[in-house]
């Protein structure tokens, strides 16, 4: 089975780039995230679930790439 290099590099990237947007854009984000009116409440868990979905995407081929898998349970 080949290794999902690629995947990890781009996750990666796109993980890193994220967090370099919120670095970047912080007074704009925080001004938007804490207004209380329309849907704007919704901002920070929506920004938590796209964290959470490319940053584990990233965890999970960088451990297919070293090799560490879950133990399959017999039976």
């Amino acid at each position: 089975m080949r290794k999902p290099y690629l995947k990890l590099c781009v996750s990666g990237m796109a993980s890193c780039a994220l967090y370099i947007l919120l670095y970047v854009y912080e007074r704009e984000i925080m001004t938007a995230f804490t207004r209380t009116d329309g849907a704007y409440p919704l901002l920070p868990v929506i920004a938590a679930l796209v964290f959470s979905f490319v940053h584990g995407a990233f965890a999970a081929y960088f451990w297919d790439v070293l090799g560490i898998t879950a133990r399959r349970e017999r039976g």
